[in-house]
C-alpha cells in the first residue's frame, strides 16, 4: 500500500508540474511581446470558422495590421464605410458630429433578413417597453438588442481598434455561429465614443513610437501631453455626461439609445496597467437601489461567457472589486435604469505599444484581443440569453408603472425661463413625459405661474429614470462611491421644485419639444429711440446678451440697486443687476440700436424695456453713480501640467460654448507683469500654481492691485492662501490635530476606510447674498452648490465678502463623511474682496460642475461681468 501510495503520489505531482508549466506558459505566450508575425488577423480570430473572401480586411484600409500602429479616426471611418459597402450584414450612419467636425458613426449589424424589416423589429421592442401594452408582444422570434460602444476614453484606445476586427467579424464570418448570432440579435456598434480624444491620443501614441517596442513605463511614448486624449474637445469625461447630455456625442448617442433601448451594452474601457481585466458585476453592497435585483442575477450569468472566453485565452480577470453602479451617468450604468443590463470592461492598458510589467511584458495587440473576444462573449451571451434579457425589460416598465404612486413634481421659475426649458429638454432626451401645468398655485410656499411651470408625473413608462433624476438621498448602504453620490436635476438647474400628491390635478398639454423661449422688446412706438433700453439679469443667457453689446461698442452700466422706471408698458420694477443701455451716450446709429435689442432678446431670451425717462418713480434715477459702467472682459486662464483640466475645461466650455466668450489658455509657467497687462481676469482653475515662482507670483499680486480681477477656483483658492496672496483661514477637524496613539485597525480595511473620508459629489445648502455684484441676477437667498472636495474654509474676516456661504445645516443631498458637516456648517463657499484697484474672488465649490450645474453658472458670469466694479467694504 505505501509503495503504490507513494507512485501515485509521485504521479500526481508529475501531472500537478506539468499542469502549472502548461499554464505558465500560456501565461507568458499571452503577456509576451510578440514579433510582427504575431499580429497576423489569425492571432485575433477564431480559426474554426471561414471568412468571407469579398470581405475587404482592415490592412486593405489601414496599410497595417490592427495593433501595429494605434487606428487614427480617419482611418477608422474609412475602413467601416468600405466594410459597409461590401456588407449586406451592416447598415451605417451618421448620427452627429463632435466639436471638432469629426462624425459619430453608428453600425448596425445583424442578418440580412433582420435589416430588411428593421422597422419592424425596433417598433416591437420599443412596444416592450410601452407597460400598458407591452404583454402583447410575442419574444419567441424577437432579437435582442445589443449595444457596443468603444473607448469613451479616447486614450483607452484597445477598443477602438477591437471595433476593426469586430466589425470584421461579423460582416465576413460564415458558420452557424455567427448566423445563429445575427438572426437573433441586433447588433448597435458604436466604434468611436469619442472621436476626439482618440484622435489626440492616436497622434500622440503613434508619433512617439519606435521600430523597436519600448517598454519603459517612463518613455514618453506613456506620458501624455497635458490634457491627454483621455477627454472630449473641451476636456470634459464623456463616460460622466450619459444622464447630463451636455455635449453632441452624448446627444447624438441617446437618440440611438432611446429609439432601441437596447437589452445589453458593453462598454469598453483600460484600466491601470497594474490591473488584468475586469469585467462586471461590480462591488454588490454598491449598486444603486433603484436598479433591480434581477440585473445583478444577469450581470452574473453573463459573467461566466466572459470568463470562458478569456480563461480559454490564459488572460486573468476579476471581478466585484473597484467599480460599482451606482452613478447613472457612466454607460455601463445607464442601461440599468433603462431596463437593461450594461457591463463595464476594463482591460489593463499598455498606453502605448508595450509596456514593462513587474512580471514580464504586455502589447498593444494583447488586449485588443482581449477586448474583441469579450465582445463576442457578449453577443454570444445575448444569443442565449435573448428571451431572459427580453422578458426582464419588459417585467421592467412594467413593475415601474404598476408600483409607480400617483403624485409627481412641478417646477419651473418664472424668472428664467432659459434654465426651465433646458430641464425640460433633458428630461425629454431621457423619454420621461413632461407636461405643462394647467394652473399656477402655492407649494410649499413657493409660487408657481402656470405659463413657466412643468409637471413630471410618477405614474409613466421612465418612472425610475424619473425617479433617479429627481430623488434627494442622503442615507447609502456603502460609504464608498466610484463616482458621485447624487445628481438631482432640478437643484442642479436652481430650479424651485416639490412633490405633489396626485400630478393629473396639475397635467395640461404633454410637451414634445423645449425651445429655449424668446424674448420681447418691450415697445409700443419705433419712431425714436427711448431715453434707455433695460433688461434684467434674472434670465440665464443675460450675461451673453452684455458680452454681446460690448463687443459691439455698445455701451452699457449695472444697477447696484433696485429702482422702477416709467416704461412704455407703465412703471415697471428692476432689481439688483439690471443692464441699462443710454440711448444718448452711444456712438452706434438707432437702427444698429434697435437691431442689437432684436437679436439679444430674440436670442439670448431676455426681455428689452424701453425707459422714456431719466427721472424714476422709485429708487435710483439713470444718471445715479449705483449705476456703475461696465467694460468688455479680456480673459486669460492658466492651462497645462498642475492644473485639474476637467475644471479648467468646463470653464473654458462655460464661456466660449454657452455665453461666447473669448478666453486665451495660457500654460502655466513663470508669468510677468507685461504679459498680464493685455488681460482683465485671470482665472486659476482648481490646481497647484507653485511653478510660478515668486517673480510669477509678484506680478499677480501688482496686477490685481493695478486692476486686474484674479478668479480662483477650487484648490487655487487654498493655493493663493498658503502662498500668502490672499487671506484666509482653513477649517480642521479639532480631533485630527489631537497627537494621541491611534487604536490599530485592520489592515485589509485601509483602502475602503480612506475612500469613506472623500467628498466624491454632494449637494449643500448655501446662503447667497443678493446685494453683492456676484449675487446679482438670482431670485432666491438660498442655492444649491454642488461640493466634490474637502476644502474646508472659514469665512472672510471682512463681513461683507462672503457672497456665498453655507447653512448650519447643509446637506441637501449626497453622502458626506458625518465628521466633515460640522466643518462645511457656516463655511465659505464664494468670497471676494478688493485688492488695490483689483479684486480676487475665490470659489470653493466649481460653478459648473460637468457642464450641468447650471444653477451656479450665474455666479462665475457674474466674476467675469462684474468683478471690476466690486467695492472695498470693512469695518
Amino acid at each position: 500500500m505505501s509503495t503504490s501510495f507513494a507512485t501515485t503520489s509521485s504521479a500526481s505531482r508529475f501531472l500537478a508540474s506539468r499542469f502549472f508549466a502548461a499554464i505558465l506558459t500560456l501565461l507568458s505566450l499571452a503577456m509576451a511581446t510578440r514579433s510582427v508575425e504575431a499580429t497576423e488577423l489569425s492571432y485575433y480570430l477564431p480559426q474554426d470558422v471561414t471568412y468571407a473572401p469579398e470581405i475587404p480586411l482592415p490592412s486593405a484600409t489601414l496599410g497595417y495590421e490592427v495593433g501595429d500602429w494605434h487606428v487614427r479616426h480617419d482611418q477608422l471611418v474609412a475602413y467601416l464605410q468600405t466594410l459597409a459597402a461590401a456588407s449586406p450584414r451592416i447598415r451605417i450612419e451618421e448620427t452627429g458630429r463632435t466639436h471638432e467636425g469629426r462624425p459619430l458613426l453608428l453600425l448596425t449589424v445583424t442578418s440580412p433578413d433582420n435589416l430588411g424589416r428593421l422597422d419592424e423589429i425596433r417598433t416591437r421592442h420599443a412596444q416592450l417597453t410601452d407597460p400598458e401594452h407591452s404583454d402583447a408582444v410575442d419574444i419567441s422570434d424577437l432579437p435582442v438588442v445589443c449595444y457596443l460602444g468603444y473607448s469613451i476614453h479616447g486614450n483607452e484606445a484597445s477598443g477602438s481598434n477591437a471595433a476593426l476586427l469586430v466589425a470584421y467579424y461579423l460582416a465576413a464570418a460564415q458558420g452557424e455561429e455567427i448566423e445563429s448570432i445575427l438572426r437573433d440579435t441586433v447588433i448597435l456598434l458604436d466604434p468611436a465614443l469619442n472621436p476626439d480624444g482618440l484622435a489626440r491620443f492616436g497622434e500622440w501614441a503613434n508619433t512617439y513610437r519606435g521600430q523597436e517596442p519600448v517598454g519603459d513605463p517612463d518613455s514618453r511614448e506613456r506620458d501624455e501631453a497635458w490634457p491627454g486624449g483621455r477627454t472630449n474637445h473641451y476636456w470634459f469625461d464623456l463616460n460622466r455626461d450619459w444622464l447630463l447630455a451636455v455635449h453632441p456625442e452624448s446627444q447624438a448617442r441617446l437618440v440611438t439609445y432611446q429609439r432601441w433601448k437596447p437589452n445589453l451594452l458593453g462598454d469598453f474601457h483600460e484600466t491601470s496597467s497594474r490591473h488584468t481585466f475586469f469585467f462586471q458585476p461590480g462591488v454588490p453592497s454598491r449598486k444603486n437601489p433603484l436598479t433591480p435585483q434581477r440585473n445583478v442575477e444577469l450581470t452574473q450569468r453573463l459573467a461566466s461567457y466572459h470568463a470562458r472566453a478569456l480563461d480559454a485565452a490564459g488572460s486573468l480577470y476579476f471581478t466585484e472589486e473597484v467599480y460599482d453602479d451606482y452613478y447613472y451617468g457612466k454607460g455601463s450604468t445607464y442601461p440599468d435604469i433603462n431596463g437593461g443590463i450594461g457591463i463595464l470592461f476594463e482591460q489593463a492598458t499598455t498606453s502605448g505599444q508595450t509596456i514593462d510589467l513587474e512580471q514580464g511584458e504586455r502589447d498593444f495587440p494583447f488586449t485588443i484581443r482581449n477586448q474583441f473576444l469579450v465582445s463576442l462573449s457578449t453577443l454570444r451571451g445575448a444569443r442565449d440569453l435573448r428571451t431572459d434579457l427580453l422578458s426582464y425589460q419588459r417585467s421592467f416598465y412594467q413593475d415601474a408603472w404598476h408600483g409607480a404612486p400617483s403624485s409627481g413634481w412641478i417646477f419651473g421659475d418664472a424668472t428664467d425661463r432659459t434654465r426651465t426649458a433646458t430641464l425640460v429638454e433633458l428630461l425629454l432626451r431621457h423619454g420621461i413625459d413632461v407636461y405643462r401645468a394647467a394652473h399656477g398655485g402655492d407649494v410649499e410656499g413657493t409660487r408657481y405661474e402656470p405659463g413657466s411651470t412643468f409637471v413630471v408625473p410618477r405614474k409613466q413608462a421612465q418612472a425610475r429614470l424619473l425617479e433617479a433624476m429627481m430623488e434627494t438621498r442622503t442615507s447609502f448602504p456603502d460609504s464608498v462611491f466610484y463616482d458621485v453620490s447624487t445628481w438631482t436635476m432640478p437643484l442642479a438647474m436652481g430650479l424651485p421644485y416639490a412633490s405633489v400628491s396626485n400630478a393629473r390635478d396639475w397635467m395640461g398639454d404633454k410637451v414634445e419639444t423645449a425651445p429655449i423661449p424668446a424674448g420681447q422688446v418691450r415697445v409700443t412706438d419705433r419712431g425714436s429711440l427711448p431715453v434707455a433700453f433695460a433688461f434684467e439679469w434674472g434670465e440665464y443667457l443675460a450675461p451673453r446678451a452684455l458680452l454681446e453689446l460690448e463687443r459691439e461698442g455698445i455701451w452699457a452700466r449695472v444697477a447696484t440697486r433696485p429702482f422702477a422706471a416709467q416704461t412704455a408698458q407703465g412703471r415697471t420694477s428692476f432689481d439688483f443687476g439690471t443692464i441699462v443701455i443710454p440711448c444718448g451716450i452711444q456712438k452706434a446709429t438707432a437702427a444698429a440700436l434697435w437691431e442689437a435689442m432684436d437679436r439679444i432678446a430674440q436670442e439670448d431670451g431676455v426681455d428689452v424695456h424701453a425707459i422714456v425717462t431719466g427721472l424714476t418713480p422709485a429708487g435710483i434715477d439713470l444718471g445715479s453713480p449705483s449705476l456703475r459702467p461696465v467694460n468688455p472682459p479680456s480673459i486669460a486662464m492658466l492651462v497645462g501640467d498642475g492644473v485639474s483640466s476637467t475644471t479648467a475645461g468646463t470653464i473654458w466650455h462655460l464661456l466660449d460654448h454657452k455665453f461666447g466668450q473669448p478666453v486665451s489658455l495660457l500654460t502655466l509657467q513663470p508669468l510677468s507683469g507685461a504679459q498680464l497687462r493685455r488681460y482683465t481676469h485671470l482665472i486659476l482653475p482648481d490646481g497647484g500654481y507653485d511653478r510660478l515662482g515668486e517673480a510669477g507670483k509678484e506680478s499677480l499680486r501688482r496686477w490685481v492691485e493695478e486692476g486686474g480681477v484674479l478668479i480662483l477656483v477650487g484648490s487655487a483658492t487654498t493655493w493663493a492662501i498658503d502662498a500668502g496672496l490672499i487671506p484666509g483661514e482653513r477649517r480642521q477637524d479639532p480631533m485630527a490635530l489631537v497627537e494621541s496613539p491611534k487604536p490599530p485597525r485592520p489592515y485589509g480595511q485601509y483602502g475602503a476606510t480612506q475612500s469613506a473620508r472623500r467628498i466624491s459629489g454632494a449637494i449643500l445648502w448655501a446662503r447667497l447674498d443678493r446685494t453683492h455684484p456676484l449675487g446679482f441676477g438670482f431670485p432666491r437667498p438660498r442655492i444649491a452648490v454642488f461640493r466634490d472636495s474637502r476644502i474646508f474654509l472659514s469665512p472672510d474676516a471682512n463681513p461683507y465678502g462672503n457672497v456665498v456661504q453655507c447653512t448650519e445645516a447643509p446637506l441637501a443631498s449626497g453622502y458626506v463623511p458625518s465628521g466633515d458637516l460640522p466643518l462645511i456648517a457656516g463655511s465659505a463657499s464664494l468670497m471676494a474682496r478688493r485688492e488695490g484697484r483689483g479684486a480676487v474672488i475665490s470659489m470653493v465649490d466649481e460653478p459648473d460642475f460637468r457642464g450641468f450645474w447650471y444653477g451656479t453658472n450665474k455666479l462665475f458670469m457674474n466674476a467675469v461681468c462684474f468683478g471690476a466694479i466690486i467695492d472695498r467694504t470693512g469695518e
